[in-house]
């Protein structure tokens, strides 16, 4: 009789469980799409590779898989980070209905899996950085539209939503932002960097978009760490990316279309203002102004015009998305894993951004939170 008993508990919970996770799931579903994305198509979640987090997944201190198969708990080759980052499994965790991805401070005598294959980067062994890396196992190809509800981790880290070729060849970055404004980065704090890269891996090379478009920023956050810290009480921001073709791709923040890539041609609202341009290059390489990659303006406009895109793109000579045409002429055609991490980049520690123990030591500081990932094709 108790065994029965025990049996029907199993089975109500359960069965309790599985409603909830499909109520959620409908959630994530059924939020809205950007408005101009409603109108272009009708679109078909894609449940295979969408995540509402809604289940526990403890740390673990090895390579693991999780969230039904759909992540695995680390980067997707055996490379552990850049800069002064070292990757580990037990930085990743499920819990509350979201993702957490941790930091902490590296120790060389007491190293959590995997160890490291080059420890003390950068020659600093009292400076590492331990966060977490997850990537999923499935990929996503154009047209496809990807987006995430996430809580910037309030500290000098880089956290981080983003898509990656397999051979690390074509790179577009949902999110990359620098979190807390102590320590010097108080520039960088105030902006969500938005962007992608072509690569050669060897030689090394790498271009992205260096204009000043690429930096978004939102009239009264100074820092987006401390906005989603909130004191405690975790704001959120969704961040996607439609890749609709190999030349062209649309950034959004908070459903909000604030930047268009397409082919030899961008539009970026700076200020409330729509500006389209197009990028121009002196004896093969691309112009420089003020530091920044030289756009010339082409015209504004107070709406989104793709026709008026259109018309920058005609008088454009230079591609926008691979203008050295490190993929070949061809744009963005690779299916890309999905990327979500903390890191510590080298270009932050060489002016010496970096966390500080007391910052690695704050358990709500230190953490990015994801509450949920979706991504959605349109219908044929």
């Amino acid at each position: 009789m108790k065994l029965k008993i025990v049996l029907a508990v199993l089975l109500i919970n359960s069965l309790f469980s599985l409603e909830s996770k499909l109520i959620s799931q409908e959630k994530i579903e059924n939020l809205p799409l950007p408005t101009n994305l409603q109108k272009e198509a009708t679109w078909d979640f894609q449940e295979e590779i969408s995540d509402d987090f809604n289940y526990n997944f403890s740390p673990q201190n090895k390579h693991t898989e999780f969230g039904k198969g759909k992540w695995i708990n680390f980067y997707q080759s055996h490379w552990d980070g850049p800069g002064t980052t070292y990757w580990k499994y037990n930085h990743v965790s499920v819990a509350d209905g979201e993702l957490l991805i941790t930091s902490s401070r590296w120790d060389r005598e007491n190293e959590d899996e995997p160890i490291a294959r080059n420890p003390n980067k950068m020659d600093k062994p009292n400076g590492g950085i331990n966060a977490g890396c997850i990537t999923s196992v499935g990929k996503v190809k154009y047209p496809v539209f990807i987006e995430s509800k996430s809580s910037v981790a309030n500290i000098v880290l880089a956290s981080d939503v983003w898509l990656l070729s397999p051979d690390a060849t074509q790179e577009i970055d949902i999110m990359e932002c620098y979190g807390g404004k102590e320590h010097g980065n108080e520039y960088f704090a105030q902006s969500i960097h938005v962007s992608h890269h072509s690569f050669i891996r060897k030689p090394f090379t790498d271009y992205q978009p260096r204009d000043k478009g690429a930096w978004y920023k939102r009239k009264g956050i100074t820092g987006w760490g401390e906005y989603c810290w909130n004191n405690g009480d975790r704001k959120y921001v969704r961040t996607g990316v439609y890749w609709k073709s190999p030349v062209h791709f649309e950034h959004y923040i908070d459903g909000e279309l604030i930047r268009v890539l397409h082919d030899k041609s961008l539009a970026t609202k700076i200020d409330g203002v729509w500006e389209y341009g197009y990028p121009t290059m002196t004896n093969g390489k691309l112009d420089v102004e003020r530091g920044k990659q030289k756009i010339t303006v082409f015209s504004t406009s107070e709406n989104y015009s793709f026709e008026e895109l259109e018309k920058a793109n005609a008088v454009s000579k230079v591609s926008i998305i691979d203008p050295y045409e490190y993929q070949g002429g061809k744009g963005f055609t690779k299916e890309l894993n999905v990327i979500i991490n903390l890191e510590s980049q080298d270009w932050h520690v060489k002016a010496g951004r970096t966390p500080t123990d007391a910052d690695l030591k704050n358990k709500d500081k230190n953490t990015m939170k994801v509450d949920w990932f979706r991504v959605f094709k349109p219908k044929n």
